[in-house]
């Protein structure tokens, strides 16, 4: 992941511009096979609030958050 920028680091143009934009995400679950139990991506909520999985490979069909 990048670098969080701080509030300081924009002019109040800047700021207004970006707010709406996903700047950052925190992880906040890890997703397993259903089946194995293996840990197959990651669930991450963006500063905006959506929320979006990164696979650790192919996308899995059969999945469960932990």
């Amino acid at each position: 992941m990048g670098k969080q920028l701080s509030s300081d680091a924009f002019a109040e143009n800047d700021l207004t511009a970006l707010r709406g934009q996903r700047v950052h995400a925190t992880p906040i679950k890890r997703v397993l096979d259903a089946n194995t139990r293996q840990v197959v991506g990651w669930l991450y909520r963006w500063n905006t609030g959506h929320l979006s999985v990164m696979w650790k490979g192919e996308r899995c069909e059969n999945f469960v958050y932990e």
